[in-house]
């Protein structure tokens, strides 16, 4: 990624683990305040949602730098559906259990 460096590559990783972090803090600030109430299966499936699809990104264009373009348009292509149908189902899940 960063060829001549040798500080540069490992201070892109701690900076995408912080953002990382500060991702799922601001989401659970944000369940609380439109009043989901979050239990440990809810969080699973908000993590696998978000795997899911930093997978197909990352994977989608890991492809297209290694110049096999087709087949990483098709991975992010066939990811991003899944992780729409997937985003939509968890989204209305979590709503419908929402407090009063």
């Amino acid at each position: 990624m960063f060829p001549h460096s040798t500080i540069l590559g490992p201070l892109f990783w701690i900076i995408m683990g912080a953002l990382f972090v500060f991702m799922f803090y601001g989401a659970k600030i944000w369940f609380e305040d439109l009043s989901i109430k979050m239990n440990k299966r809810k969080w699973i499936l908000v993590f696998v949602f978000f795997l899911i699809l930093y997978g197909s990104i990352g994977g989608g264009f890991t492809l297209i730098g290694e110049n096999e373009h087709r087949a990483g348009y098709y991975f992010m292509g066939i990811g991003g559906v899944v992780s729409i149908i997937l985003g939509v189902g968890i989204w209305r899940y979590l709503l419908s259990s929402r407090t009063k």
